[in-house]
């Protein structure tokens, strides 16, 4: 897994955009602080503040000699903080069962408001607007306890921040509580097909909030864009197709912080 390049500056005097700031600081708090990282930790949440750029300041004194706070694409310190980085051992795909990985079973939820045909999966199951959530909450927990290999759980629907169309309650901050019950069912991950689901916004409508809870919610890793999604509606056969995410893609741990950081990787 490699690290998203920057597309301007971050920190002191710099264009700050939302995606870029989330690489610099998920980098940031790669670095160990005996070698100059922030202690504790910094927020990932997109925005720069003081925090953001007196740990820039301090990677930069502590590794390069120098510290202007600023991080620039392809330059010394953006290098620098990449060379820190560790990528998570439970994503994706392939590394999430360890040595001789089996490929975890891929368990897909459709919401049909989302046009197309049917996706492909090792166990689809498909809802509508007048599903209750507690049927996803019992077919989930029913799948799991039928699979022997580990589970990854993939969501097809309609979204925006903090907002993903999914059954007939639809899933928000007011009510990501219930998830609680599938705690360490999906050991794979989840993946959120779903429009800018990610996007930092103020108040009830922030993206990050929304991901990171639901990360410690389940207590594992979860991974959706900060973008508009485009897809194609497939065929009978072949079924509707994501082909690559669109924009920033960002992974959040189990304890809720952004661990990983892509641009448009293939789903």
């Amino acid at each position: 897994m490699s690290v998203r390049d920057l597309s301007a500056s971050v920190g002191n005097g710099g264009a700050n955009d939302g995606d870029d700031v989330f690489t610099v600081q998920m980098l940031l708090n790669h670095v160990d602080p005996g070698s100059g990282g922030p202690d504790p930790q910094l927020d990932v949440d997109g925005l720069v503040g003081p925090k953001t750029v007196a740990a820039i300041r301090q990677f930069q004194r502590s590794q390069l000699g120098f510290e202007d706070g600023l991080v620039q694409p392809g330059q010394v310190t953006f290098r620098a903080l990449k060379g820190f980085f560790v990528a998570p051992d439970a994503f994706p795909d392939e590394t999430v069962a360890g040595a001789g990985a089996f490929r975890p079973h891929r368990l897909v939820y459709r919401d049909v408001r989302l046009q197309g045909n049917r996706p492909a999966g090792d166990t689809v199951i498909e809802v509508n607007f007048d599903t209750p959530l507690q049927f996803f909450l019992d077919s989930a927990a029913d799948t799991v306890a039928h699979t022997a290999d580990p589970v990854r759980l993939k969501l097809m629907a309609h979204g925006r921040a903090a907002f993903v169309q999914f059954c007939r309650e639809n899933l928000t901050l007011a009510n990501l509580a219930v998830l609680s019950v599938l705690r360490g069912q999906f050991v794979a991950g989840v993946d959120l097909f779903s429009c800018s689901v990610a996007f930092i916004a103020p108040g009830p409508g922030d993206g990050n909030v929304f991901c990171s809870r639901m990360a410690q919610l389940l207590d594992t890793f979860v991974r959706a864009s900060t973008a508009t999604q485009f897809y194609t509606v497939g065929s009978a056969g072949a079924g509707l197709d994501f082909g690559r995410w669109e924009g920033t893609v960002l992974t959040y741990g189990p304890a809720g912080n952004v661990v990983h950081v892509e641009n448009e990787p293939r789903f």
